[in-house]
């Protein structure tokens, strides 16, 4: 029974009975809450009313605990949650439908959520331009407490930033209007904000300076000395009289050496560096303590230093040589301008082409050489706005501007088509940029002739093996090109059911050796699912660079270790790791091309108009003719143009054999190398068979040929030739 009902008056009892079991068959029957009510106020006194809704409450109440309740995965729970919030729906109506559906553990959950992403996302750059707006609006029409307010108001750490960067610009231009210090204590008095309190107590620091008059400076909240602006009519000054290190970096790092011994982790300050994006403590770990007790304290950290060192996210923790190395997030972090850090000047190294990496916590600039056995092919990725594709646009700018046709060739595909569409048109693309993943399948394909092409070459000068032996001996007569492949997004590519299968194969191949030939291949994605890009395909990238990350396993993808989960800790905007034979966390460098379009535009028309007095090596092969062979439109004529490849061989295999075993397989010296290559690094007999003649087990009786003709030639190197391998 619901509702208790007074047992000695049975008439009355009677009738609340039958009150109760018509609401609870009107509920069954489909009506309202309100329907019900209107019927029982026509119909009952005034007392049974009362009764009426007292029975609906508690029958809508025990609908909801006996509901079935769906125990969501915490992780996909996060994941749709962020969605929700990007597609802009509010806290309201998130909350709402998690009450509904969630269990209450998770509805705490959602909650905590809601307001760490809110706290941790990153902004659009339209979000950033309008808080910026807003702010100087303020400070323009209102007194700087208004403008105090507004920011108090902002949860998000980014967009904060941005408006600290009005205050500072404000309480300069009150400085320079001679302003007694008692102003600027009295504005301090009157924010909750720690940052604009401390901004105000160090302007006030610096009058009393100037003016002779006495001040404590503890009134900066950590006692560091201030020095004087050597250009108080400079805008730049700005940032020099009320720039805000909270403690200086030695102090914040005695001060984390603590905090780690309250944690039973002994450990010894060693130094810190202060970068464009973050601060860098580096400690060193007593004897016996595992690294594994500080790998994952990043949030301890937070909860125990975040108002000392200004912790609003958890910093990444990493292994350097000689110690363990803190990265503190700057809230007035830089930008690396392109511009800033790229010089056209003097004459292109022939044999060393590079691309911008960034810049490190040193300040200094760091270049990724693609030259370099350690790079030659780099795998990339991260999430939205990770800084992803101007890390992509920085690298063709800088190419196409500091190298001649003659020296750099490229290779684009751009399936999102906003990227690379600013290039089109450059003499140093070999085909027009990919929209699809049809004409990048077709550029794949090219790129492996013209790597044929090129070993053909190799072949017919005794001792050479690499483009770097061939440049070495030949320039300055003629120089053999170095080919960029940056293909940009490649999960829609390696998802799409038509041509994933020559795009993997096309993949592996140049993987497999084409940096030996000049050809470097770029791959990006914001996803990388390791159900979709091919562990095989992976294994063969000797440089990666992550991005920030949503997921902590899309960091293992990317970086290719298990454990290494710190992209999810990066910042965004350029922020990322580049690994090699080490793990280097650089600033990528900001091309601007929207803020700054004019210089855009020139480094461009000056990439089309550079004197090129370099002879290139030609292979003759024309990609128009190529693709029009591969479909057949070719005449009779134009076959004779082109040379055979190990592409158009497996196709005519796979098509004149197939369903018949009665045929021979003769492996030319190209596809043996490739054999020999994959077996040493360890690859098993079907994963070689499908990266060299793209069969796998599905093509029945033909695999099974293929894969005995490699077997038997493996096994006869190793029975007598074994100095071949």
């Amino acid at each position: 029974m619901l509702v208790p009902h007074n047992n000695n008056n049975s008439q009355i009892g009677s009738h609340k009975q039958q009150v109760l079991t018509a609401i609870v068959q009107a509920k069954q029957n489909g009506l309202s809450d309100d329907e019900i009510k209107v019927h029982v106020r026509e119909a009952l006194s005034s007392s049974m009313v009362n009764y009426a809704e007292a029975v609906l409450q508690q029958i809508n109440f025990q609908t909801k605990l006996s509901r079935p309740v769906v125990e969501f995965d915490l992780e996909f729970l996060f994941q749709v949650i962020y969605s929700s919030v990007m597609t802009g729906a509010s806290d309201e109506e998130i909350l709402s439908i998690c009450a509904e559906y969630c269990t209450l553990n998770q509805y705490e959950f959602v909650r905590y959520a809601l307001e760490y992403i809110h706290i941790n996302r990153v902004p659009s750059e339209w979000e950033q331009s309008n808080i910026h707006q807003k702010a100087v609006q303020i400070a323009d029409s209102s007194p700087i407490e208004d403008l105090f307010q507004y920011i108090d108001s902002i949860k998000n750490i980014y967009l904060k930033q941005i408006g600290y960067e009005v205050v500072q610009e404000n309480l300069y231009k009150l400085f320079l209007t001679h302003k007694p210090t008692h102003v600027f204590i009295d504005l301090a008095n009157k924010t909750k904000d720690s940052f604009i309190k401390k901004y105000c107590y160090r302007t006030a620091v610096l009058v009393a300076r100037i003016t002779g008059k006495e001040i404590d400076l503890q009134l900066t909240g950590d006692g560091s000395t201030i020095n004087e602006p050597k250009f108080l009519e400079s805008k730049a000054s700005t940032k020099e009289i009320i720039h805000s290190q909270i403690s200086t970096m030695e102090q914040a790092g005695i001060l984390l050496v603590d905090t780690l011994e309250d944690f039973s982790i002994h450990a010894k300050y060693v130094d810190a560096k202060t970068g464009p994006t973050f601060n860098r403590i580096k400690v060193k770990l007593g004897r016996g303590v595992s690294y594994k007790k500080v790998e994952d304290i990043g949030n301890d950290l937070v909860q125990q230093l975040g108002e000392e060192l200004s912790l609003k996210v958890a910093p990444m923790v990493s292994v350097v040589p000689g110690g363990v190395v803190f990265d503190i997030p700057r809230l007035d972090r830089q930008f690396a301008y392109f511009r800033d850090y790229i010089t056209f000047d003097g004459e292109p190294d022939v044999h060393s082409v590079s691309i911008p990496g960034g810049v490190d916590v040193d300040g200094t600039y760091v270049e990724i050489p693609l030259y370099s056995d350690n790079v030659t092919h780099i795998l990339g990725g991260g999430r939205t706005r990770g800084g992803k594709s101007q890390f992509e646009k920085a690298a063709i700018l800088y190419l196409v501007r500091r190298y001649p046709p003659s020296l750099v060739r490229l290779a684009l595909s751009d399936v999102k088509r906003v990227t690379f569409g600013k290039f089109d048109g450059l003499p140093h693309l070999v085909a027009p940029v990919a929209r699809d993943a049809e004409s990048t399948a077709n550029l794949l394909d090219y790129l492996v002739e013209e790597m044929e092409l090129r070993y053909q070459e190799f072949e017919r000068h005794s001792s050479i093996e690499t483009i770097a032996q061939y440049n070495l001996r030949f320039v300055p007569g003629i120089i053999m090109p170095r080919i960029v492949c940056l293909i940009d997004e490649c999960f829609d590519l390696l998802s799409d059911d038509n041509y994933c299968d020559r795009i993997e194969s096309a993949l592996m191949k140049l993987l497999a050796k084409a940096g030996g030939a000049g050809i470097h291949v770029l791959l990006y994605t914001q996803r990388p699912d390791k159900n979709v890009i091919d562990p095989l395909i992976r294994s063969n990238f000797p440089a990666k660079t992550a991005f920030v990350t949503t997921r902590p396993e899309d960091s293992c993808i990317i970086l290719g270790d298990d454990k290494d989960k710190r992209a999810v800790y990066l910042l965004g905007y350029g922020d990322f790791l580049y690994k090699t034979t080490e793990v280097v966390r650089l600033q990528a460098l900001y091309v601007a091309d929207d803020e700054d379009p004019e210089y855009f535009k020139q480094l461009l028309i000056d990439a089309k108009n550079q004197d090129d007095s370099y002879t290139a090596w030609e292979s003759g092969l024309d990609f128009d003719e190529f693709v029009a062979s591969l479909s057949g439109e070719g005449s009779s004529h134009d076959k004779g143009k082109s040379k055979a490849t190990a592409v158009t061989k497996t196709k005519q295999l796979k098509t004149d054999f197939e369903g018949s075993f009665h045929f021979n397989v003769q492996l030319d010296e190209s596809a043996k190398n490739s054999i020999l290559n994959l077996h040493q690094k360890g690859y098993q007999l079907d994963e070689i068979v499908k990266a060299v003649f793209n069969l796998s087990r599905h093509d029945g009786r033909s695999y099974k040929k293929f894969r005995n003709v490699v077997e038997e030639f493996l096994n006869s190197l190793q029975g007598g030739e074994g100095d071949d391998i």
